[in-house]
């Protein structure tokens, strides 16, 4: 298997070191640090994706290592799972308050191998890089991010899927998000936020909409700034009635995270559809909004896939 992805373990006990390179070095390649301080030393020297360290370590300790790690522009933005025997809220609190993706008992290594796969996968696809992007919406990616992986730890694919929704809804400051699933013809709108579709509209009259024709044919996201006077966008007249010019059009993929992350974090172009996700707005959207929004969606999407394929 061709591994794009490097994943430092950072803890002063060896055999955790084999442990991990037998759980996760069929699909990762794996560095190994003792101590934060050789840690440090490597990702100077490796391009590295993941970090998984001790909290209880000689010399400094994993807590002190994602302070000193979150002051650093290249790396505080690389996920950092912590790992511990002795698990505290205290000591939980305080990781994820510095900016730790996770907080996991190193119990589970033995009793749910998959658990610790899935978290790590979740991450990754989670960690959207974006050049350039606007301080706020820097701020509002790691707030999604962080709210999500909380979720997914949890939760199914429902509500995961309804607190992913009503974040980006809340963040965009959107009008109106509407999350449809599909299988095979089979279409239903999973939830909807703000201002509501009329009653009469259903999976019939999506399907006959050109746009979301367009959407299953090129499975590519859109965005219009200008409903009222283009051939893009759903439901026109709802948008013309509550004055809603701008839309975003997220097709979401029957794609996993391992699955994603194998082929580079693109998705394969015969990938089918599961998922169609449509936000509206007054207010017009940036295209930094709309590349932040559909990535993530997007990525977000294996999540939202493996757990829809456990109902």
């Amino acid at each position: 298997m061709d591994k794009n992805y490097s994943l430092l373990i950072i803890d002063d006990d060896p055999a955790m070191h084999i442990m991990l390179k037998s759980m996760l070095g069929s699909d990762y390649n794996i560095v190994t640090a003792n101590t934060a301080q050789e840690g440090i030393n490597k990702l100077a020297e490796k391009k590295i994706h993941f970090i998984l360290t001790d909290i209880h370590m000689p010399g400094m300790s994993g807590i002190e290592f994602l302070e000193a790690l979150m002051v650093d522009a290249k790396m505080q933005n690389i996920p950092v799972l912590i790992m511990t025997s002795l698990p505290t809220i205290e000591k939980e609190q305080k990781a994820l308050g510095l900016g730790a993706a996770d907080f996991i008992d190193k119990s589970l290594f033995n009793s749910d191998r998959d658990e610790l796969l899935n978290r790590i996968r979740v991450k990754l696809v989670a960690n959207v890089d974006i050049p350039d992007l606007p301080e706020k919406l820097d701020l509002d990616k790691k707030e999604i991010t962080k709210s999500v992986l909380f979720e997914v730890s949890s939760g199914d694919f429902i509500s995961t899927s309804q607190k992913l929704c009503k974040i980006i809804f809340n963040k965009l400051e959107a009008d109106h998000l509407s999350f449809w699933t599909m299988s095979q013809e089979n279409i239903q709108m999973l939830l909807a936020y703000g201002i509501q579709l009329p009653r009469k509209y259903g999976p019939k009259d999506l399907k006959k909409e050109p746009t979301f024709k367009l959407v299953l044919e090129q499975k590519r996201p859109y965005l219009v700034n200008n409903v009222f006077n283009s051939d893009k966008g759903i439901l026109p007249e709802l948008s013309e009635e509550e004055g809603l010019p701008a839309e975003i059009g997220i097709p979401l993929f029957a794609l996993t995270e391992k699955e994603l992350i194998k082929n580079k974090m693109k998705i394969p172009p015969k990938t089918p559809l599961f998922g169609y996700v449509v936000i509206k707005r007054k207010k017009l959207f940036t295209s930094h909004e709309y590349k932040l929004t559909t990535l993530m969606m997007m990525q977000l999407g294996t999540t939202l896939w493996r757990l829809y394929n456990d109902l």
